[in-house]
């Protein structure tokens, strides 16, 4: 079983790879605008997802370990 201190590190580094995907897939939609490339965008924007929903799991972990804010 993982601590809170865990979780919230592990949930720090996704929040960290799930900012670098949005500025990657922003970049892209820009370059995107200029000439076709949709493969490379939807496998990012899938990968963005995925770290996301981690996130969400990790986060409710660590509601489940912490309880009710208060």
């Amino acid at each position: 079983m993982e601590s809170v201190a865990e979780l919230q590190a592990r949930e720090e580094e996704l929040a960290r790879e799930w900012q670098w995907l949005v500025d990657v897939l922003n970049t892209i939609a820009r370059a995107r605008a200029e000439r076709a490339e949709p493969q490379a965008f939807r496998l990012l924007q899938q990968q963005c997802v995925a770290v996301g929903q981690r996130r969400v799991e990790v986060n409710l972990r660590i509601a489940a370990l912490t309880g009710p804010p208060g």
